[in-house]
């Protein structure tokens, strides 16, 4: 059964050889299937100064626009509450600063970029901020926001005592 293979003439090598090939082409074949750009997903677990876990995902694998080629970018949103404003952090690597267009309301963020990559995402703000005093900031791949609230945060919830 097995002996066939190592018949000098057919050669040690040739069957290796071929069994490479073809897992070679099917591996071509699994990649062009899947397109040009890598598919990403994930989530980001952030426990902020409140002590409250937030989960966001990302990624441009999304119900919405799964193989329209747009990228959900990594962010994360801080608020410092000494300095009344929050901090939005967005990852979008491969474009230009041009290419970014953000805009706000008091209680929702969409940033969008159009370029060789396209990345898309709508954030909703956890206290309503001035879209005014939007200041923002692109560099080696990450953009900055920041907005001032538009009221300062007040504690959830009251204190309790315990006997």
């Amino acid at each position: 059964m097995f002996r066939g293979w190592r018949r000098p003439e057919k050669g040690f090598f040739d069957e290796f050889e071929r069994q490479f090939e073809e897992m070679n082409e099917l591996m071509n074949r699994v990649i062009q299937s899947t397109g040009k750009e890598p598919l990403v997903y994930g989530f980001s677990l952030q426990v902020g100064p409140d002590g409250i876990p937030h989960i966001e995902r990302f990624g441009n694998v999304t119900p919405m626009d799964a193989g329209a080629g747009v990228r959900e970018p990594f962010t994360s949103s801080i608020i410092d509450e000494e300095n009344n404003e929050i901090r939005i952090t967005a990852e979008m690597p491969g474009i230009q600063k041009e290419e970014i267009q953000v805009n706000a309301t008091e209680d929702e963020i969409t940033i969008n970029a159009d370029g060789e990559r396209k990345y898309s995402k709508k954030l909703k703000t956890a206290s309503p901020v001035d879209p005014d005093s939007a200041k923002a900031k692109y560099n080696n791949g990450v953009l900055e926001v920041t907005f001032k609230l538009k009221e300062p945060l007040k504690p959830k919830g009251k204190k309790i005592t315990i006997e």
